[in-house]
């Protein structure tokens, strides 16, 4: 029941977060600043979210790793369809994303978002000590920055 109510909600705030953030068309120039800020925000609410305690690297290649998956097929387009993914970020299923963002990850999500990849282009990244998961264990391994491992 619970993991029904969190995916409903997931689902939500997808749309929500689909119809706020989308790029505008043709709007003036304040609107595109406005749509460049929210995706920042958001991207800085996932980084604190998912990389909290982290080293300042790592919580660059968290960034990195969610626009790498907004550029990549297999993944939706956005930010915000990547961040609210039904099951892709336990930070979304468990409210962290929502607590106070941080200096750092600010700096962190507009670092990534100017182009600096320290996942070397993860698409995937999780704690070793906190996962069982047989497929992301199956990713073929990029490299290990703090608690977490960054994966094909």
């Amino acid at each position: 029941m619970r993991r029904r109510w969190r995916l409903a909600a997931a689902l939500g705030l997808l749309v929500v977060a689909a119809v706020t953030l989308a790029p505008p068309a043709g709007e003036p120039a304040e609107a595109r600043g406005r749509w460049r800020h929210n995706n920042l925000r958001l991207l800085a609410m996932a980084v604190c979210g998912e990389a909290r305690g982290e080293p300042y690297e790592g919580k660059v290649a968290v960034a990195a790793v969610i626009l790498n998956r907004v550029d990549s097929r297999r993944f939706p387009n956005t930010i915000a369809g990547v961040v609210y993914e039904p099951l892709a970020f336990e930070s979304v299923a468990n409210g962290q994303i929502y607590r106070n963002v941080t200096a750092e990850c600010w700096r962190a999500a507009r670092d990534a978002l100017n182009g600096w990849d320290p996942s070397y282009g993860s698409l995937y990244f999780f704690n070793p000590a906190k996962t069982r998961n047989r497929f992301i264990w199956s990713r073929p391994q990029v490299r290990r920055i703090g608690k977490h491992i960054f994966a094909r």
